[in-house]
């Protein structure tokens, strides 16, 4: 359990940093299909780069260690209480995340059982919500090969052409481009970091590319942008940015340079998660225990050999004691949990 709360940290701290990156370098651009590969890609970094370990072998003179204080004590089991109680809050917010999007995804599921279809020859279906006057029904929206709309859009749709309508070009790009695939993977990092505001803030970023996706269809198309702000009523304050992106000019090939901030990113992450195994210059490893005849060791009060130290199970053990007499020696006192 505590190897992967401090694995899920390290993946926190990750995307962090990369919606740092992503906000202040390439959110404003206009490479939309390159800014949506970046951010799926850096979600994939952010999740696999604890997991590369770099093992660095340091030869050091054991003289040279800094000797441990006359005191110490180390109780496990403090430890482990709290790893308990930290994996078990970690388990109910992933329950309750969980049970959201399994919300969400049925009812989609009943839209889709419940509506009006009608199949295309390109392969869609348009799904007709026969209750409109539920304001989240009134949106045109789109998962996978379906696409909702209200009676109202429909009937409108199929009065001018419904493959020239604005709406089913905008619904039906978000469906070409497997925007919900996009979802579905973004909505899995999250029951790993329902706790992480920068997951949630990145799921953000990529509705909005997938907007800005779906816009740029319907402007390839032959539309102009301000008669498809007005058709779509696009004057709501959250829709701005839509407006702005589609009256931006191009960016330039050279800004998608930008990425290239990434690599030292992950290099520093690479250093970071970097793991020291330490040497004598005979290639020994150290030992909790050295061969010093002054050190015993006892376990649970009674005297130990310590040539026997492999036989004990970490897991096992309660808490240890470090007592030194100021003279070169010492007792070690190891306390077993009690079975």
């Amino acid at each position: 359990m505590g190897d992967f709360l401090i694995y899920t940290a390290k993946v926190a701290a990750a995307l962090v940093v990369f919606y740092l990156f992503f906000r202040l370098l390439l959110s404003r651009e206009t490479f939309h299909r390159l800014n949506k590969i970046a951010l799926i890609c850096g979600l994939v970094i952010s999740f696999a780069l604890p997991l590369c370990v770099i093992t660095v072998n340091i030869t050091v003179d054991p003289q040279r260690i800094p000797s441990a204080p006359d005191h110490l004590n180390i109780n496990l089991a403090d430890a482990d209480w709290w790893v308990t109680v930290l994996f078990g809050v970690f388990i109910l917010g992933a329950i309750a995340t969980l049970a959201r999007l399994a919300t969400a995804y049925c009812r989609v599921h009943k839209m889709i059982k419940d509506g009006e279809k009608h199949p295309q020859p390109d392969g869609k279906i348009v799904v007709v919500i026969n209750n409109p006057e539920e304001e989240e029904y009134r949106s045109p929206s789109s998962w996978m090969g379906f696409i909702f709309l209200c009676r109202e859009d429909f009937l409108s749709a199929e009065a001018t052409g419904l493959y020239s309508s604005p709406a089913y070009i905008h619904e039906a790009a978000h469906s070409d481009l497997h925007h919900s695939i996009d979802l579905m993977f973004i909505d899995l990092c999250s029951l790993f970091q329902w706790f992480n505001p920068a997951i949630w803030l990145l799921r953000r970023e990529l509705t909005t590319i997938h907007e800005y996706e779906a816009d740029k269809a319907v402007l390839d198309k032959g539309f102009n942008p301000k008669d498809y702000q007005l058709l779509n009523n696009l004057n709501h304050s959250a829709l701005k940015s839509r407006i702005d992106m589609m009256l931006r000019q191009p960016s330039r090939n050279r800004r998608a340079l930008r990425l290239l901030v990434l690599i030292p990113l992950v290099c520093i992450g690479l250093a970071m998660n970097a793991q020291k195994v330490f040497h004598d210059r005979q290639d020994k490893p150290f030992f909790i225990v050295g061969d010093n005849e002054n050190v015993f060791l006892r376990v649970d009060g009674k005297e130990f050999d310590k040539k026997h130290m492999d036989e004990i199970n970490p897991s096992n053990i309660e808490s240890i004691t470090v007592n030194k007499d100021g003279k070169g020696g010492g007792t070690i006192d190891i306390y077993l949990k009690n079975e």
